[in-house]
């Protein structure tokens, strides 16, 4: 008996009429029924195996710690601004109304009612509060001063 191909398939030539036969392949054993000793062990040790992130898994790994430690700043700055009182910079009460004296300046004022503070932020509210701009104080004038509370 011979083998020849002709387009692909495989072609016996029969022995008896000397025409070209199609081979009939043969049947492959079956699977056992259930898994070997070895495919068992794999997938066992496969699930003690620590994780391999890819580049793409380990940048949204980073990005998405990144976010998390964001929201955390963001968080414990507004539980600090909560305990201090709202404002940032100091806790900042209600407005009270301070008459200005002879030889008083705005940094002074500044100075005596928030000595904790920075006096340049003092000067830019009571500036604010009272509508003030670039003009300057005059003794016996009122103005407002915001008051630590």
């Amino acid at each position: 008996m011979s083998v020849m191909t002709l387009e692909g398939q495989v072609y016996t030539r029969s022995s008896r009429t000397g025409r070209p036969q199609r081979a009939v392949p043969t049947r492959r054993a079956s699977r056992p029924s259930r898994p070997s000793q070895s495919i068992r062990s794999s997938r066992t040790s496969q699930a003690s195996r620590p994780v391999h992130l890819t580049a793409r898994g380990r940048a949204v790994a980073f990005v998405a710690s990144l976010l998390a430690l964001g929201a955390l700043v963001v968080g414990a700055g507004q539980m600090v601004e909560a305990t201090a009182g709202g404002a940032v910079g100091g806790a900042a009460g209600e407005p009270v109304a301070v008459v200005v004296g002879s030889g008083d300046t705005l940094w002074g004022i500044a100075q005596e009612i928030a000595p904790d503070r920075d006096p340049r932020s003092v000067v830019q509210q009571i500036r604010s509060l009272n509508d003030l701009g670039t003009r300057s104080i005059v003794p016996g004038q009122s103005i407002l001063v915001p008051i630590a509370g």
